[in-house]
Parts: C-alpha cells; sequence; structure tokens
C-alpha cells in the first residue's frame, strides 16, 4: 500500500472547510472537516458509523451520527492537510 506524504498545518492556520487528519490514528477514525472557526478556537465535525456486535432479525444495527469537537487554537496538535477548504 502506498502512503502519500500530506502537508502539516498547526491548529492555529486551519481555515473553514479544510479537511485534515488528526496525526494519531487511522484514517478513517480520524478525517474530519473544519467546521467554524474563531479566536479562541477551531470546530470540527466528522460524520461516523458505527455497526453492533449482534443481528435481529434480517439486519445489522447501525449507528449513524456527527461527532462535533472544538480544540483551542493554541493548541500544540498538527493535522494532515488532506484538502484545503474552499470556503469564500
Amino acid at each position: 500500500m502506498t502512503h502519500m506524504t500530506l502537508p502539516e498545518v498547526p491548529t492555529s492556520e486551519l481555515c473553514v472547510g479544510d479537511t485534515v487528519l488528526l496525526q494519531s490514528s487511522e484514517p478513517y477514525y480520524t478525517c474530519q472537516t473544519v467546521k467554524r472557526v474563531t479566536d479562541r478556537e477551531v470546530w470540527f465535525f466528522r460524520p461516523y458509523v458505527h455497526t453492533s456486535s449482534f443481528t435481529t432479525t434480517d439486519g445489522v444495527i447501525c449507528y449513524v451520527g456527527i461527532e462535533e469537537y472544538a480544540v483551542d487554537r493554541r493548541s500544540p496538535f498538527t493535522y494532515a492537510l488532506v484538502r484545503r477548504g474552499d470556503v469564500a
């Protein structure tokens, strides 16, 4: 499997609409989009789908949702920039 090298961006340089990966986990768990940027915080959201470990009748119960959270703009975290947002 070939891995791309993505540019790293500090929290303070993220913009609304940016799609990023947190550098610590598998991409399908960490891909997120910047929802809002204020003087103090950067807000992210990411959709998720989980399936339970049991079946009922003819299928599997799925849980679908959106996780939202904020990080301080002065946070030392860096993110891999997948795509720069195109929000005017």
